[in-house]
This record gives C-alpha cells, structure tokens and sequence, in this order.
C-alpha cells in the first residue's frame, strides 16, 4: 500500500521543480518519486559496497583494475 507522506519544496527548488517536470513532460510527483528511487539505489550501493570491501580486501582487490584484471 503507498504511504502518502507531505512534502515542503524550498522555494527556491519550486520553480526548478516545475520546469524540470515540464521539460520532461512528467508530473512534479514523479520527479521525485524519481529521484526518492535514485537516492535509494545509491544508498543501496554504497552500503553493498561498504558491506563486500572487507572481503575484496582479503582477496586482493582493491581497485577497478583489480577487478578488471580478474574478470579479463
């Protein structure tokens, strides 16, 4: 079930928020119900990552080249 929250937009974000919506042809809610998604995701990740580093250390990752230089 959605849980309907009230949300204050700053006035200064309010027009943004507006052209940002219009330009895309979206309502402002799914702006940010959008951008409530990304930030989730990115949270999501970084505590993944922050989860998993302790291990990859242990095998000897420690950068994006590690990895590369394994999956190639």
């Amino acid at each position: 079930m959605p849980k309907k929250i009230t949300l204050t937009i700053p006035e200064d974000i309010a027009p943004c928020l507006s052209e940002f919506a219009s330009e895309r042809g979206w309502s402002e809610e799914e702006v940010i119900i959008d951008a409530m998604k990304r930030a989730v995701a990115l949270f999501r990740f970084k505590k993944m990552g922050d989860k998993m580093a302790p291990r990859a250390r242990k095998m000897g990752i420690y950068t994006d080249q590690d990895v590369f230089d394994i999956v190639s």
